[in-house]
């Protein structure tokens, strides 16, 4: 895997994905048409964006939670909380999603993904890194 993309997956992501992996391995081309795409709206740390990262996440998780994909807003609800978000902003996030496509995105995802900041908050104030959802143990821990 070329450097760069390893060095953008790492930060964005605090691991490499098994996803990735079978992007590199089956097309590298596909892997890096992916980062290139994913790159030009969520730039490295210290690039310049027009909506802050943190409003940027917010968005993702509506999204996600609207359309029930993903893991439903846990995993940009953690990033958001990364980028300055709070739990309650969160909660208004999700808030409009339940109004917007109805409260079964608040009870398919939308409270996971509150929850999902607030752990990510704490762990935040602990000093403890980021890595992309809760569920996921690094090849360490057991």
């Amino acid at each position: 895997m070329d450097e760069d993309i390893r060095q953008y997956i790492m930060e964005e992501f605090g691991r490499i994905h098994p996803v990735f992996e079978s992007m590199e391995k089956y097309n590298p081309e596909l892997l890096k048409g992916f980062i290139i795409s994913r790159r030009s709206t969520l730039p490295p740390k210290g690039k310049p964006e027009i909506l802050s990262r943190k409003v940027k996440e917010l968005i993702m998780v509506a999204v996600e939670v609207a359309l029930g994909r993903g893991e439903k807003g846990k995993s940009h609800a953690r990033k958001a909380v990364r980028a300055g978000a709070t739990p309650a902003e969160i909660h208004e996030v999700v808030s409009l999603c339940q109004w917007l496509a109805g409260q079964a995105t608040y009870v398919d995802g939308g409270m996971d993904a509150v929850k999902a900041a607030e752990d990510e908050e704490t762990k935040k104030k602990a000093g403890k890194d980021f890595y992309w959802t809760s569920e996921t143990k690094t090849s360490g821990e057991h």
